[in-house]
């Protein structure tokens, strides 16, 4: 995630540090070898929808595969963006975003699910492409800046990286979206601090146990996952 100022450490109050990170790691290293995720029998079914999978900073479209794998079971298609390691929001990531997006949306606008910072670029995308986005869910992305992150050294590293006319807009990504948007958090988070991952609008946000960096895989964040998609959550 990003940060503005960076801090090396977050704010006692946030309930993040090495220890969450630990946490996290751990969690990691566990979700590769869980057994498959919840069964898709009586979950709503995709239909042929449209889904585009943004995995989160650090990360790439293996991180998503548990996910990808899910909704591929309920009848959508997943589209991933074909990114190894998301640095941030770079010139070319999101040249390449706004491309996959504009044409898989040539058949009809198109479910956007970003995990971490890639939430944060689904959002951007709807609000530059709202005829082209359906709807968005979110999996533990921070919708305010400064972004209160463990990850905030390695962000300010990769900084001299990131578009700058996009962070200079970065602060937009909180508004009110045109889409229907559905934000996943979790209490337990250890890389963001959750409390900034609510939006204003409290029906939409969704509070699942379990780690950040496993969220995607989570088997409770499948279900939520699947009704939003459905339009079926409270």
């Amino acid at each position: 995630m990003l940060q503005e100022p960076v801090a090396i450490f977050p704010p006692p109050d946030s309930g993040l540090n090495w220890r969450s990170w630990a946490r996290e790691m751990a969690a990691a290293v566990h979700d590769s070898v869980l057994p498959p995720p919840y069964p898709t029998q009586s979950l709503p079914k995709g239909e042929g929808g449209q889904v585009l999978l943004l995995p989160g900073f650090l990360t790439g479209d293996w991180a998503m595969l548990r996910l990808n794998g899910f909704l591929r079971r309920l009848g959508y298609r997943v589209a991933p963006p074909g990114i190894l390691l998301n640095l941030g929001p770079t010139a070319g990531l999101l040249g390449r975003l706004d491309r996959i997006l504009l044409e898989l949306a040539q058949s009809g606008p198109v479910n956007v699910i970003g995990e971490s910072f890639g939430g944060i670029l689904a959002r951007d995308l709807a609000l530059r492409h709202p005829q082209s986005v359906a709807r968005i869910v979110t999996l533990c992305t921070p919708v305010r800046f400064p972004v209160v992150t463990t990850l905030a050294p390695i962000a300010a590293l990769l900084g001299p990286l990131h578009d700058s006319p996009w962070v200079a807009r970065r602060h937009d990504i909180a508004a009110p979206l045109p889409v229907p948007v559905t934000a996943i958090y979790s209490p337990d988070d250890g890389i963001v601090d959750w409390r900034q991952c609510l939006l204003d609008d409290a029906s939409r946000n969704i509070a699942v146990r379990g780690a950040h960096t496993t969220m995607g895989s989570n088997p409770a964040a499948q279900i939520v996952i699947a009704m939003a998609l459905a339009d079926e959550c409270a």
